[in-house]
């Protein structure tokens, strides 16, 4: 009988994974954009849910109305345009590799990091946005802060915030309901993106209804003579885009 240690090891090909469900991609309205690439100069956002023309008026009709009181307001300003983000995924192997299952391996790579680049890229942009953190003295007061902030604005929010804090917010009964999208008593969504921990730390980030748009994926193989090698890239732009609202707490910091 033949030593168990002359053995050749067991080969085994991996599956591909599907990335995780959860972050800004699961809260975001997705558009995902067919034909040419567009999106490389970026998005320009025009609401219609953050004009100033609403409030109330004195319901005697002989009142005299002061100068605040009167009738008016703006249209929401276009937001600094989103910038174009580019994401990419790469593999290489010998000439006589098989260009499908080089390409295959690219297409992955990209899937699988994607939304974590783009979290963090977007995390960027938003805390700039936001301007000066909020302080609040625990995790479950800096999510009332946050609410109290969406409701004033009267929008449908998302808190954008690490996934280290989705256990603590479970455990302290914050998250509520059976849907896909984690939400607050009050329906608030929650985005925890694993790109959002490099960035946002242990501040928490507001937004009004985000939006996510990406073109279609490139991909080409090539074959590199000199070096005796085949790569493949497999890349796409991406613009991530809120409305509305920026505001930001950070826990425990000064009042």
């Amino acid at each position: 009988m033949t030593a168990p240690s002359t053995y050749l090891p067991v080969q085994y090909d991996a599956p591909p994974v599907n990335p995780p469900t959860d972050g800004l991609y699961l809260a975001a309205t997705m558009l995902d954009r067919t034909g040419p690439d567009r999106l490389l100069s970026g998005v320009d956002i025009w609401s219609m849910n953050c004009a100033t023309g609403w409030g109330t008026w004195d319901v005697e009709p002989c009142a005299d109305p002061g100068v605040d009181d009167l009738k008016d307001g703006e249209r929401a300003s276009v937001l600094t345009t989103f910038a174009p983000l580019t994401v990419w995924g790469y593999d290489q192997c010998d000439p006589t590799e098989d260009p499908a299952e080089i390409t295959a391996r690219a297409l992955q790579n990209v899937r699988l990091h994607e939304q974590n680049l783009v979290e963090t890229h977007f995390a960027t942009r938003i805390l700039a946005d936001a301007g000066a953190p909020t302080a609040a003295a625990d995790l479950v007061a800096a999510i009332g802060e946050l609410e109290v902030q969406i409701g004033d604005a009267a929008i449908p929010g998302v808190i954008h915030l690490s996934r280290r804090y989705a256990a603590a917010l479970d455990a302290a009964g914050v998250i509520v309901g059976s849907g896909p999208i984690p939400r607050t008593r009050l329906g608030t969504a929650l985005a925890f993106g694993s790109g959002y921990d490099v960035v946002l730390g242990t501040t928490l980030v507001a937004t009004g209804p985000v939006t996510v748009f990406r073109s279609e994926i490139f991909q080409q193989d090539t074959l590199s003579p000199d070096e005796n090698l085949r790569a493949a890239i497999a890349e796409r732009t991406v613009v991530a885009s809120y409305e509305c609202l920026a505001t930001a707490v950070e826990i425990g910091g000064t009042p």
